[in-house]
């Protein structure tokens, strides 16, 4: 019996990205992190500036959402939070040395795992699906 979902683009964009997250989550599983987790990390390490409220739209994810998740990497040691003086609702994110090893002991893991991806589409077809995701992502 064929399902109406197989047809669906919302069931094959969200299969794969469960495919691509299990997948994710065994290269990391030696860091002890998750793939949300360690891009947190990296948004963080790039961005000095950067909040709870920007990393939620950097992620697509809402603010409770990356709260459970910073506190899970402040328990882990691996982030520290200070308040802005004027706004105890907003947090500015550091990494500590903890995070900052973590990200370069996984870091060939990732680049390995990302290359892997990219090969099996060529320029062409890559820029392609960025191109139809985020054409999707604005209609949403």
């Amino acid at each position: 019996m064929k399902y109406k979902l197989q047809n669906s683009i919302a069931f094959k964009v969200s299969q794969t990205a469960n495919k691509l997250n299990n997948d994710f989550n065994k290269v990391l599983n030696n860091y002890n992190i998750a793939p949300e987790q360690r891009a947190t990390l990296e948004i963080i390490q790039n961005d000095k500036d950067i909040n709870q409220t920007k990393i939620a739209q950097i992620l697509g994810k809402d603010k409770t959402t990356i709260c459970r998740s910073l506190t899970s990497l402040e328990k882990k040691g691996l982030i520290t939070k200070s308040e802005i003086k004027n706004d105890k609702r907003v947090n500015i994110l550091k990494l500590t040395k903890k995070a900052e090893e973590v990200l370069e002991e996984s870091k060939e893991s990732v680049y390995e795992y990302r290359e892997k991806l990219s090969q099996s589409l060529d320029k062409d077809e890559i820029k392609m699906l960025f191109s139809l995701l985020e054409k999707i992502t604005k209609n949403v």
